[in-house]
Order: structure tokens, then C-alpha cells, then sequence
């Protein structure tokens, strides 16, 4: 779908500015502690993750197709839109249907932005012919990410002492409030010099054509298909983190040092984007290594029973950051067809399904085991996908070569900004 002319580089620094909005939560440090004040249990608390997921899950793909169709800077706009009503619902109406409502908004709004971020920043960079600026932008709006999170479980602590759990809920729904008008200055380049565009591409016409294009390039091309999947699995596997606050507290931590806790894992994880960034082209082999060392950190640090376990936690997360940084890179490069967003949204669409096992498999163990076993039994699926990688030849990932930072060179004005 083609755009309104524009006349100005893409403008990266608004990617890192949402980011940081949406992201810099600080009721994300402490929300299960919210529900769980409000009288839900463990299992409840399994089945409120398995109703986002299963939102995000019926949402990912068809989101992605809309993201191809559309402005997918309005789409990322909806998507903010989304998760701050959902927060202003949990804190003007704590109950357990304002919480399955609220991950029903915030699963819709996860799905609306899986994808399309990912596409929008790759030909934002593509169509000045930086395509190879891709890992380094994107090992950093990751890093983005891990420290606004960390920074918002930092704020979280003196939040939780002045106004309790509804402080940590406003602030949250004003910063992704303010993420709306964000995400629409990035359908506006910044004035200068616009950039070559390549011809266009023949492209679907309708939003069913485009999801067709999407599923069939996922689907039949095979280093698309094997990068989909490896994207699929590291993400998925990441919600593991959603049990470290229940985790930390029966560590014995204060519910008010819960935050400081979780900066460990969130500050490993900015690191393991940055890690990732120089990484993109690592083989499968150095990915096994770091996977099973990571595994086995994570089981270690969440069976100590003590605060000082989540240094293995967060070793764990430095690796995951790393690999899903790599993977998405590799996927990144590999799609080759007008509907890049829907393909994301397929990766994104195993996530979710990897994402739901976990929190299911979780849901039920729960009932015997302690939070530390249900976390130390997530290193498992962790392991394997180690041993996988180490015995499959490793492709040919096709990253190209890290490009230095400088802006594109001039060029003709009027070019056709495509998917912003």
C-alpha cells in the first residue's frame, strides 16, 4: 500500500520514543501483586496470562495483515490506545473481570504492534538503503525497551509507598496515553533531504490478498519458515517473567523491594540487546552454547529460594534478549515479499502458541509445585531448543554486514513513503 509523498529521512528517534512510552510502565513491576491483593490466586493469575495470550494469538496474524494494509504508524497508534485503556481499567475498577477485560485490551494491543514496528523501522531503513543499519537500530530499540523497564520498576518502588498499586496504574495510562500522538509523528518524516526509493514491487490489492501473500511466503519459503520458527520459540519463552514478582516475594523480598529486584533480569536484557545488535550474524552452534548455559542458569537461580538467585535469572535473560535479537534479524532479512508485517505476524503468531503452553503448562503444575519449580521447570523447553540448534547444519543467514551510522545521502524529493 503506498503512502502520501514525503520529503525526509525516516525518523528512528521517534521508534526509540514509543518504545520507551509503552514500555516505561511501572505497574508492569507490580500488577500481579495487584491482582493477587485483590484476592487472585496463582491459578486465577494462569488463567488471566492464558486469556492475553489467547487474545494476542487469535489477533497476531490478521493485525499483521491490517499493519500491510494500512498506516501502520495509526496501527501503532490503536495499539497504545488499546493498552492504556486496558491499565486505566485495572486501576479505576480492580476486580478479576477488570483484569481479564484489561489483558483482553493488552493482548490486542501486543498483537496490533507485533510486526509492525519490526516492519515499519526495516523499510523505514530499507528505503534509504540501510537495510544493514537494521540489527544495530534494532539491537538499540530493544535495549530501549530492557531499560525503560527497569527504569519503571525503579519508579515503581517510591510510587507503591506514596500512592500504592493505583499510582503505579495512572502513571502507566498517562505514559501510554502520550504514546498516541507518538506513533502518528512517525507517519510525518523529518524535514531534509528525502532518500532513494527503490521501484515498488507489484503488491496484493485488499487486506485478503495481502494475509494470503504473508501466510504462503512464511509458509513456502524455507529460510523464511526455519527463521519464523526460531523467532517463535526464544520469544515465546519469555514470559516466563511474568511469575518474577510471585518469584521474588517468596524469595522473602518486601513487596516494596520487589522492583529493585527485577531491575537485575530488565538490565541484563538491555545488555543482551546490545549484545545481540553485534551478534546478528552468529551461527547456530555459539546460539546452543549460550542456550544451554542460559537454561541452566535459570533453573539454578530460581531453585535457590533466595533474592540472590536472580543473578542466574538474569544471566538467562542476557542470553534470551541476544538470541531473539539475532533470530529476528535473521527473519528480518529473509522476507523478501510486499507483506512483511503478516510474516512478523507469523513468528509473532508461534509465540503466542509457545507463549500459551507455558503459561497452561505452568497453570496446572501449580497446583503441586511452588513458583520456583514452575520457573526452574521453563529452563527445560530452554534446553532442548539448545540441543536442536547444535545438531542442525547451520544455514546461510544472509545478514548483511553491520553499516555505520550516518544519514542517507540526498536525493530526489517526493519519494513514496511506503507502510508508514
Amino acid at each position: 500500500m503506498s503512502q502520501p509523498p514525503s520529503s525526509g529521512p525516516f525518523r528512528v528517534g521517534l521508534v526509540y520514543v514509543y518504545t520507551g512510552l509503552t514500555e516505561f510502565l511501572p505497574l508492569h513491576a507490580v500488577y500481579a501483586l495487584l491482582m493477587t491483593s485483590h484476592g487472585v490466586s496463582t491459578g486465577e493469575l494462569s488463567v488471566l496470562f492464558a486469556v492475553w495470550t489467547v487474545t494476542t494469538f487469535l489477533c497476531e496474524v490478521p493485525s499483521g495483515a491490517l499493519a500491510d494494509r494500512f498506516p501502520r504508524h495509526r496501527v501503532l497508534a490503536a495499539a497504545a490506545l488499546a493498552q492504556c485503556t486496558g491499565f486505566a481499567l485495572w486501576t479505576a475498577l480492580p476486580s478479576l473481570g477488570s483484569f481479564a477485560a484489561g489483558f483482553v485490551l493488552w493482548g490486542a494491543g501486543t498483537a496490533l504492534t507485533s510486526g509492525t514496528l519490526e516492519s515499519l523501522l526495516y523499510d523505514g531503513l530499507a528505503a534509504e538503503g540501510r537495510a544493514g543499519q537494521y540489527a544495530r537500530v534494532s539491537s538499540r530499540v530493544a535495549a530501549v525497551q530492557a531499560c525503560s523497564v527497569a527504569a519503571s520498576s525503579l519508579a515503581a518502588t517510591p510510587l507503591v509507598l506514596l500512592g500504592g498499586y493505583p499510582a503505579t496504574g495512572w502513571v502507566s495510562v498517562l505514559l501510554t496515553l502520550f504514546a498516541v500522538p507518538t506513533a502518528l509523528g512517525l507517519g510525518r518524516r523529518a524535514p531534509g533531504p528525502a532518500a532513494p526509493v527503490p521501484e515498488p514491487e507489484p503488491e496484493p490489492q485488499g487486506y485478503a490478498a495481502v494475509l494470503r501473500a504473508g501466510l504462503a511466503e512464511a509458509r513456502g519459503t524455507p529460510r523464511v519458515r526455519s527463521a519464523v520458527l526460531l523467532a517463535a520459540v526464544l520469544t515465546g519463552l519469555g514470559v516466563v517473567d511474568e511469575y518474577l514478582p510471585v518469584l521474588a516475594r517468596e524469595a522473602g523480598t518486601p513487596a516494596a523491594a520487589v522492583p529493585l529486584l527485577l531491575l537485575l533480569p530488565w538490565a541484563a536484557m538491555a545488555a543482551g540487546g546490545f549484545a545481540g545488535g553485534r551478534m546478528a550474524g552468529s551461527g547456530d552452534r555459539l546460539l546452543a552454547v549460550l542456550l544451554g548455559a542460559g537454561g541452566a542458569a535459570l533453573a539454578a537461580g530460581a531453585l535457590t529460594g533466595r533474592p540472590a538467585g536472580f543473578l542466574g535469572i538474569a544471566a538467562f535473560y542476557w542470553v534470551l534478549r541476544l538470541a531473539q535479537i539475532v533470530a529476528d534479524t535473521q527473519l528480518q532479512h529473509a522476507i523478501s515479499g510486499p507483506a512483511r508485517a503478516t510474516v512478523t505476524s507469523v513468528a509473532g503468531l508461534g509465540a503466542q502458541a509457545v507463549a500459551l503452553a507455558v503459561f497452561l503448562t505452568l497453570g496446572l503444575a501449580a497446583r503441586w509445585a511452588s513458583t520456583a519449580a514452575l520457573v526452574a521447570l521453563t529452563a527445560v523447553p530452554v534446553l532442548l531448543l539448545a540441543v536442536r540448534l547444535a545438531l542442525r547444519p547451520d544455514p546461510a543467514h544472509h545478514v548483511p554486514p553491520p553499516q555505520p551510522d550516518e544519514p542517507p545521502p540526498p536525493a530526489r524529493t517526493g519519494a513514496v513513503e511506503r507502510h508508514s
